[in-house]
């Protein structure tokens, strides 16, 4: 190369070099340059990139640069462009071991800071490639000059190089180790009906983060959606935490006050809880009992169904409520309002709890929908498939049975004469039944016996042909009520159906949650073959364990038919705009199709143990296994990397610690 190519080639690289150092003092700021004496390379097995920090930037920046995982930015100098850098290895060396001083002697020298006045040296991982030119996001797929300066870039910056979604539901903030960055993690709409798991040890998060992942649904923080198809929200809610977010939110800090303060405002602005939902509160004749002592607590004499309904509502707000206001809010309950409007399966409890707090007069609007089963409505293949626990030849059998026993006169009312006719047939041998069952339909014993045994947890629960008044309480037309609910909450209290069935009842609570999941697929399946656009709807599962257990975790045919059941909704739900969000403990307790059907992966603090099932990346690993709570890695298919931490507030639903009261 000639003297003249030469100095042509320097005027160009000393023009670049200046205009990525106006570029980095644009986009951030500067803390340190990549190395001149270590070579930056790339190869069939990736890039790397070395540079140095400092030993004053070193220890101002110290959050940002000596955590592995963590993310700054180069600032490449033949291209312009904005790389994003992840930290894969720091390295610190005191002064005596950069000028290479004998063991013999260093061992002998007493401490003295200015030994720790060196540079860090830092290897790191080429991302993204950002040009601001052009405002295009690609693979950094070249090498890394040297001299190329490295900056802690703006937020507006890091949503650019880390290729994050510029608009969805907010999930929280990006975190560097555990510090928050102003900068909004979000998720598509469309990715959540790939579903979503949300995995965390008990108290780590889980439950906070999907109660502020409510609020920024339903207040459409930072997506919007076409008007009059805003989404539903269906929560099947075993604990009661949903059920109790209606009320004030309180915050207890005695530290870190502005960082959470500072992640709140960041995250949710002026935004403030909700006050309203409908709550579909299971009926059973357990509970009619407790109502009718209520009654004489309170000196009421209800007859009609509705007047029992007005009663169920002032019971319900008071067992579910009161103890929260006068315990935890230290506040009074100043009325409860009770209206009962609609008829049969669109019959619903208007409520308006308000209570006083020391920060004012609240008001709490509740519809509450009573539901139960009847026998009438669902004897024959809807009977069969509301039970998973039924065998595959009970379920088949089943319709067939009843119709026989109708043909033959049999008055099959209730759940309950059914069962008596079924174990006529088991334990009269040569009876009517006994004849009908085995010898005319050849149904086998053991299919019997599996029927009687299923829907006998069904019927000693109390959930059937329950008479409330003068009716029996059926299914609410759950079809209509989420027509009608778009930007709402529906949340089910599996807890109050827990609360008021026999000890050993079952997992009825599972039947429950089931057929509402079922009926909600079911909803979306009979719009979308209308060709009727439906709004988005998203049921979230809380312990979803409980439900969906790993195989060899709950009985056989439960698993298999739930799994069956779930991949269907699952698949399918996704062109319909229906999103599953799981929420439980570890990946190991439930069943291997949550995790393959969850395209989202939301991993709060967990067992070390466990967390190979995951397929995270080794930087995060040990990380996570430690990493404070409401802090989480974000694994999802609509991140441009892939993974990514973040962190979320503390509540702004309410969110209370029931084991104080």
């Amino acid at each position: 190369m000639s003297i003249e190519e030469l100095n042509k080639a320097y005027i160009e690289a000393k023009g670049k070099l200046e205009e990525a150092l106006k570029k980095a003092e644009k986009y951030g700021k500067i803390i340190g340059f990549v190395s001149r004496l270590a070579p930056s390379r790339i190869g069939s097995d990736g890039s790397l990139v070395q540079f140095e920090v400092d030993p004053l930037e070193y220890f101002r920046s110290h959050e940002e640069v000596s955590v592995a995982g963590s993310y700054l930015a180069a600032v490449d100098v033949k291209t312009g462009e904005v790389v994003s850098l992840r930290i894969k290895n720091v390295e610190r060396r005191d002064v005596m071991s950069e000028l290479g001083i004998p063991e013999a002697i260093a061992l002998q020298t007493q401490l003295d800071a200015s030994g720790l006045v060196t540079r860090a040296r830092v290897v790191a991982e080429p991302l993204l490639a950002w040009n601001p030119e052009r405002d295009e996001v690609k693979a950094a797929a070249y090498v890394i000059e040297p001299q190329s300066p490295i900056i802690k870039p703006n937020p507006e910056v890091f949503e650019k190089i880390l290729g994050l979604p510029e608009e969805g539901v907010v999930l929280g903030l990006l975190a560097i180790g555990e510090k928050p960055l102003d900068v909004k993690i979000k998720l598509p709409l469309h990715a959540l009906y790939q579903h979503m798991l949300v995995l965390g040890t008990t108290g780590a998060g889980k439950t906070t983060f999907i109660k502020n992942f409510i609020i920024a649904l339903l207040n459409k923080l930072s997506f919007s959606v076409e008007e009059g198809y805003e989404p539903t929200i269906v929560v099947l809610d075993s604990t009661k935490d949903y059920v109790h977010m209606v009320l004030e939110s309180v915050w207890k800090l005695e530290k870190n006050v502005e960082t959470e303060e500072f992640i709140a405002e960041k995250v949710f602005g002026n935004i403030r809880n909700i006050s309203k939902a409908k709550i579909i509160i299971p009926v059973t004749k357990q509970l009619c009992e407790k109502l009718r002592k209520y009654c004489e607590r309170i000196g009421s004499k209800p007859r009609t169904i509705n007047e029992y309904l007005e009663v169920l509502g002032k019971y319900y707000v008071e067992s579910s409520y009161f103890s929260i206001v006068e315990k935890i809010l230290n506040g009074v309950v100043s009325s409860v309002d009770v209206e009962v409007k609609g008829y049969g399966p669109l019959r619903r409890i208007i409520v308006e709890l308000t209570y006083s707090t020391s920060t004012g007069t609240k008001k709490t609007y509740l519809t509450l929908i009573p539901y139960a089963f009847s026998f009438k409505e669902l004897k024959g293949p809807e009977l069969a498939i509301l039970n998973p626990f039924l065998t595959s030849q009970a379920r088949d059998h089943l319709p067939r049975i009843i119709n026989a026993f109708e043909e033959y006169g049999y008055k099959l009312t209730t759940l309950t004469d059914f069962l008596e006719a079924l174990r006529e047939a088991l334990f009269k041998k040569g009876s009517e039944a006994y004849n009908i069952v085995f010898s005319r339909l050849g149904v086998h014993k053991g299919t019997v016996e599996n029927i009687v045994r299923s829907l006998g947890v069904l019927d000693d629960s109390g959930i059937f042909d329950v008479i409330l008044g003068n009716e029996i309480i059926g299914e609410p037309n759950l079809n209509a009520i989420l027509e009608n609910s778009k930007n709402e909450l529906i949340i089910v209290d599996l807890a109050f159906l827990k609360e008021n069935v026999p000890l050993v009842s079952g997992n009825v609570e599972n039947i429950v949650a089931l057929r509402i999941l079922y009926k909600v697929f079911m909803w979306k399946m009979l719009r979308y073959a209308e060709r009727a656009k439906t709004q988005p709807t998203i049921v979230i599962v809380d312990e979803a364990h409980r439900f969906f257990p790993a195989a060899g975790g709950g009985e056989g045919e439960y698993v298999m038919q739930v799994s069956n059941m779930l991949a269907t909704i699952a698949r399918l739900g996704r062109a319909r705009r229906l999103s599953i969000i799981f929420a439980t403990h570890s990946p190991k307790d439930v069943h291997d199709i949550v995790l393959q059907l969850a395209n989202t992966k939301v991993i709060f603090r967990m067992d070390p143990a466990v967390i190979d099932k995951l397929d995270i990346p080794s930087e995060y690993r040990h990380l996570i296994s430690r990493i404070k709570d409401r802090y989480a890695l974000v694994k999802t298919h609509a991140l441009r990397l892939g993974y990514v931490l973040m962190c979320t507030p503390l509540p702004v639903a309410g969110h209370f610690d029931l084991s104080v009261i």
